[in-house]
């Protein structure tokens, strides 16, 4: 049996933009390893979002000039003016070809109330980062849709991961809705919610294309047990969810993973509440989690490990991208943001 497949990126320079640019990389991915008959790959193709053929393009001939993780952090930023046809999130959504069927909670274009929110989205979307040492497959929606309804993504962690669920459903939404249906990627616990999605084409299955479970720490902290259904979520630090997920890994062809932020020094990790014990507990839940991976996963699926971000204690106020990093020390505010490098190097020891 294969083993899963472990990426953890660098650390990036700005943490609302780069959660998007995460997740199109590893999305980018996805269709690298998504051959036919070994030797081509479903790409994107033409840039009408109606048209329905799938676009199969022959594998690049140097596949070394693709960005990895590392690579891609290499770059500068790039910026261009957005023109909105009004100062509305229906122009906004226009501008940027996102199709949300709903207000969740993070789109912060969308907080008109707040003032100086739709400005600073605004904003954002007009930097992008551009690599300078390696190359981006072409991207589009549509086919990767049509793909991941073939081969379901599923993900699981924290709060950033529902972001990238969120940001992922604006950029599927012409072709992803909710089930009509009860999936039960539960496993039959009452009080647990997922988000998920369906292709429009399989809505009258039971069927997911994609899906995210929360889950904080992947292990439950009492006991570093992968969880069934019924188990108890046993201690948490601070507030937030850590859901059972192991029951919903077969239904999916790709599976990403992420935990980090959530971890902090604790008494249960030793008597010092150190960094030293935090490290510690979070290899061995790791270790625990690596095993169990290893053990079920099975030759058509593959996993990521997706890396969390650094922010800053005061990312609310900016308005353009830092030109150079400024790693967290652990100060005040910044949590445990400076133990996430750390973290990414216990994955990359697997």
């Amino acid at each position: 049996m294969s083993q899963p497949t472990t990426i953890a990126t660098s650390r990036p320079r700005s943490r609302l933009i780069y959660i998007v640019a995460i997740a199109v990389l590893i999305l980018l991915w996805v269709l690298v390893w998504s051959r036919q008959d070994g030797s081509q790959l479903i790409l994107p193709g033409l840039k009408n979002q109606l048209q329905d053929e799938i676009a199969v393009l022959p594998l690049p001939a140097n596949t070394t000039s693709l960005c990895t993780p590392d690579t891609f952090n290499n770059g500068q930023w790039r910026y261009k003016s957005v023109e909105l046809s009004s100062r509305t999130p229906d122009a906004f959504e226009q501008a940027v070809g996102y199709h949300c069927p709903w207000g969740f909670a993070h789109k912060c274009y969308q907080r008109l109330e707040e003032g100086r929110e739709f400005e600073r989205s605004k904003k954002i979307i007009e930097y992008r980062w551009e690599p300078s040492s390696c190359t981006l497959a072409p991207m589009d929606e549509r086919a990767l849709a049509r793909h991941l309804k073939d081969h379901p993504l599923l993900l699981i962690g924290d709060s950033i991961t529902q972001l990238q669920f969120e940001s992922l459903w604006c950029f599927l939404g012409l072709d992803l809705t909710n089930p009509k249906r009860d999936t039960n990627l539960t496993g039959g616990r009452p009080n647990m919610w997922v988000s998920q999605l369906v292709h429009s084409d399989l809505v009258d299955t039971d069927s997911v294309t994609l899906a995210y479970l929360r889950s904080d720490y992947l292990v439950r902290l009492d006991d570093f047990k992968i969880m069934e259904p019924l188990d108890e979520e046993g201690y948490l630090i601070g507030k937030g969810n850590n859901f059972p997920w192991a029951q919903a890994l077969s239904r999916f062809d790709y599976i990403m993973i992420n935990t980090g932020p959530h971890w902090h020094p604790d008494l249960k990790w030793g008597p010092h509440r150190s960094r030293e014990e935090l490290l510690a507990a979070y290899t061995k839940a790791m270790d625990v989690v690596f095993r169990y991976l290893k053990q079920h996963v099975q030759p058509h699926q593959r996993v990521w490990v997706r890396s969390t971000p650094y922010g800053h204690a005061k990312c609310s106020k900016f308005k353009t991208p830092q030109k150079y990093p400024q790693p967290p020390t652990g100060k005040p505010g910044e949590y445990e943001w400076d133990m996430l490098e750390k973290f990414d190097e216990v994955w990359k020891a697997q």
